[in-house]
């Protein structure tokens, strides 16, 4: 506990800071009376995915000094074993930025970095990342608290995760997956502070703004509905059904086909892990989770698992049954069997996360850029001259594929 003065409205008060250092100790009633920007942020997510950073946790409370809370944001005490999504060293390296996206001076600015960095990663562990499961970053407030107490409660926020990192001897501080359109006040606090920034990845999200899915289809070329409309039909010529299910779903039937998807992308969980994950989710999250499930015969060939937060879903994961060929089942899976329920449940907008830019906005997606703030370990002193570099190549690549997608009429 930290009691520390800021400036509010009109007098200084008291604020005070409470490190939580584990979804045990994290009590629902105080951190989700405050208004969170995400379902990553809640408390249920939290404890229920937690354990796939494999991270020490650090969730830091900041409340009055009459308990009432004002301001929370989780983070972790990462290192080299740890998610590689939450690993600094290895997110600074934008390994999807191919160099035919960048400029010569970009190409020679990304290439020193990914050299230094894989020369002296160990300089970085262990690493304080503030930032949610599900690779989202966010801060969550008491409703209506007027500007300048939220400001005064950002504050000591930040003072409270930079304690932390001192106590824990943490290299560096890394605020991470921000989405930098709402989240100006902090960028300027920690800017003024010294942290580097840099737009490290894009989100994707769909607004819903159809009365049907012909609506949807008409937002599209006529090549574009020819080709959505062949995917859908290969499908069911097939044979394949495409259902809706709840967290039930989640078993030993579709862990390998999870595994599968995971290993494509390099990591490689085993099942007993995957199963583990699933209770977690049936535990604490089971009213908010949707499984579609495309069977052939009565064997599953692929899945999506989404959150259902009333008009806001969240596209969480997905596995597939790669032996199966030309079923177009991640387009099926992600997009078209569900848009048809988005439409009818009345949600408002999906949200698709990271990667996978190209398909996701082909598909109507949008992009957002989100952000690092990074303090760096001592003798990164370069890091200041490649991150601007870097973050312009970044900051044009993303604009190229929205404007590719969605051309300004």
């Amino acid at each position: 506990m930290y009691t520390a003065h800021h400036r509010g409205t009109e007098q200084w008060v008291d604020m005070q800071s409470h490190v939580i250092k584990s979804t045990g100790e994290l009590n629902w009633l105080p951190w989700d009376s405050l208004e969170h920007p995400s379902f990553y942020l809640s408390s249920d997510w939290l404890r229920a995915r937690s354990q796939t950073i494999k991270g020490a946790e650090r969730f830091i409370l900041v409340s009055d000094t009459d308990d009432k809370p004002l301001a929370a944001a989780p983070g972790y005490l990462v290192d080299s074993s740890s998610h590689p999504g939450f690993d600094p060293a290895r997110v600074l390296t934008i390994s999807d930025l191919a160099d035919s996206e960048l400029e010569p001076g970009a190409t020679k600015a990304l290439a020193e970095l990914r050299d230094e960095l894989s020369k002296r990663r160990d300089e970085w562990a262990p690493s304080l990342v503030m930032s949610a499961p599900g690779r989202y970053g966010g801060i969550s407030y008491k409703r209506n608290l007027n500007s300048e107490d939220n400001h005064a409660a950002l504050v000591s926020l930040v003072d409270a995760v930079e304690r932390q990192a001192t106590a824990d001897a943490a290299r560096a501080i890394c605020w991470l997956y921000f989405s930098e359109k709402d989240n100006s006040e902090l960028a300027g606090l920690l800017h003024q502070r010294g942290y580097l920034s840099l737009v490290v990845d894009a989100e994707c999200y769909l607004p819903i703004r159809w009365q049907d899915f012909p609506g949807y289809l008409s937002t599209f070329g006529r090549k574009d509905r020819w080709q959505i409309k062949h995917e859908m039909a290969a499908l069911d010529r097939a044979g394949v059904k495409v259902e809706l299910h709840g967290v039930d779903a989640l078993g030993p039937e579709l862990a390998p086909l999870e595994r599968q998807w995971r290993e494509k992308y390099g990591r490689m969980p085993p099942i007993a892990e995957i199963l583990a994950d699933y209770e977690n989710l049936r535990a604490l999250v089971s009213r908010s989770v949707r499984v579609f499930v495309a069977r052939l015969g009565d064997r599953p060939i692929g899945f999506s698992v989404f959150l259902d937060q009333e008009d806001r879903w969240y596209a969480r994961f997905c596995g597939f049954d790669y032996s199966v060929k030309d079923l177009f089942l991640y387009f099926n899976l992600l997009f078209y069997r569900p848009m048809e329920v988005f439409i009818e449940r009345g949600v408002r907008c999906v949200y698709y996360a990271l990667k996978a830019y190209e398909a996701k906005c082909s598909r109507g997606c949008r992009l957002a850029n989100v952000m690092l703030y990074v303090r760096p370990p001592q003798g990164w002193s370069r890091l200041s001259e490649l991150l601007p570099i870097i973050d312009s190549a970044q900051r044009s690549r993303f604009q190229i594929i929205e404007n590719r997608y969605h051309p300004a009429r």
